[in-house]
């Protein structure tokens, strides 16, 4: 189950370009979208939305009070100083908590695996999966055991992977999570072997 995590917001009147001028008064300018449609313009104290956001990512629950309203949010989108990485604007979803909704979770490797132990190169071509489900059950990531990878050439693909009760993947099933590459002087000695004249007539 998702941890939420508590911010305070206050409308905003600066909008456009002039929104710039409260990041020089310790504010971070915001817009709060909701599912119906409507998008309400709000600030934050710079110091606790950073604290908040670092904590909450994109998979905790954000619990926003405005004008005595508490919205449940999502991080939808944060812009950021490309040098400091400042906090400029952020986007945050309000959504009702009893319908499923489509993020993006990160994956985790863990465990060990004999074949990379043996010196083989572990490959993870993805980095984190599309998922629907509930606000409330959305997983702070999904957990992969590499255990399962004894042999070079080995691969884990989603299909393979047991989900959290309640999580949905929206990715295709045969999409490869991690697999295990030979080590480079075997693959070059195999290469090697393959190329040399059978001697036969």
């Amino acid at each position: 189950m998702a941890t939420t995590f508590s911010i305070k917001a206050e409308p905003r009147t600066l909008l456009g370009k002039k929104a710039k001028r409260l990041l020089r008064q310790g504010y971070v300018p915001g817009v709060v979208f909701r599912s119906n449609g409507e998008s309400t313009p709000v600030q934050f104290e710079e110091r606790s939305l950073g604290r908040v956001l670092h904590q909450a990512g994109t998979t905790h629950l954000i619990e926003v009070e405005l004008n005595g309203e508490k919205l449940t949010t999502l991080l939808r989108a944060v812009d950021r100083e490309p040098i400091t990485a400042r906090i400029r604007h952020v986007n945050l979803w309000a959504m009702a908590m009893d319908e499923p909704i489509e993020t993006e979770v990160p994956i985790v490797l863990e465990g060990e695996s004999l074949a990379v132990k043996s010196g083989g190169v572990l490959i993870q071509p993805v980095e984190k999966l599309r998922v629907k489900c509930l606000p409330t059950q959305i997983p702070e990531a999904i957990h992969v055991n590499l255990a399962a990878l004894e042999n070079f050439g080995d691969s884990i693909h989603l299909r393979d992977i047991q989900l959290p009760p309640g999580v949905q993947a929206l990715d295709d099933p045969d999409i490869t999570i991690a697999s295990v590459a030979a080590p480079k002087e075997m693959e070059e000695e195999v290469e090697e072997a393959a190329a040399e004249p059978s001697g036969e007539e």
